[in-house]
């Protein structure tokens, strides 16, 4: 978790540059982009860089659900970082659904990041299933900040796909201990 909060620094900093681009554009294509390559690519990546940085050499690493797990403690660390930010910005008032339908959304960007990289772990080669695990967060994430940003949908559809997702993970987490059981 302590690693998912410092993350939060690099991906404001890779941020920084668009982030008046995102707040002031109207632009479909362009608040497209940004959801995807900016802010789902970036958080993303930098709390899959600090879920390496954590344990991608301990031995408590030692089966594919891990992987599931570990993520979520990063995404939880980065989550209560980013809520602390957007609470300290926009007042108490965003505190019960950033904590609640952010960090699920959060949760199950990065654990379905993490059902890779646990695959990636006992895999003879790892960095494609690092790349889908990086590519299913960072189009998950770009897809919920795009419907989000541009209020394409209404609230109850963003919490029915963060729903949905979480149904997902579940399956990944199913997926997960029932390959390592096999073995």
């Amino acid at each position: 978790m302590f690693f998912g909060a410092l993350g939060v620094i690099p991906a404001l900093s890779w941020e920084a540059p668009f982030s008046q681009l995102l707040k002031a554009s109207n632009s479909l294509p362009v608040q497209l982009g940004l959801s995807f390559f900016v802010v789902g690519l970036g958080e993303e990546f930098f709390k899959l860089v600090a879920v390496y940085l954590a344990v991608a050499r301990s031995e408590h690493f030692n089966e594919p659900i891990d992987g599931i797990i570990y993520a979520i403690a990063t995404a939880i660390g980065f989550s209560v970082v980013e809520n602390t930010l957007y609470i300290s910005a926009f007042g108490l008032m965003v505190a019960p659904l950033r904590g609640t339908i952010a960090t699920l959304a959060h949760i199950a960007f990065s654990g379905l990041a993490g059902y890779f990289l646990g695959k990636a772990r006992f895999s003879s080669r790892p960095l494609p299933q690092i790349a889908s695990g990086l590519a299913t967060a960072a189009f998950t994430h770009g897809l919920y900040d795009f419907l989000l940003i541009t209020r394409l949908v209404s609230p109850l559809v963003l919490i029915l796909v963060i729903l949905g997702l979480q149904y997902i993970l579940l399956m990944a987490i199913q997926t997960s201990v029932k390959s390592w059981q096999g073995r």
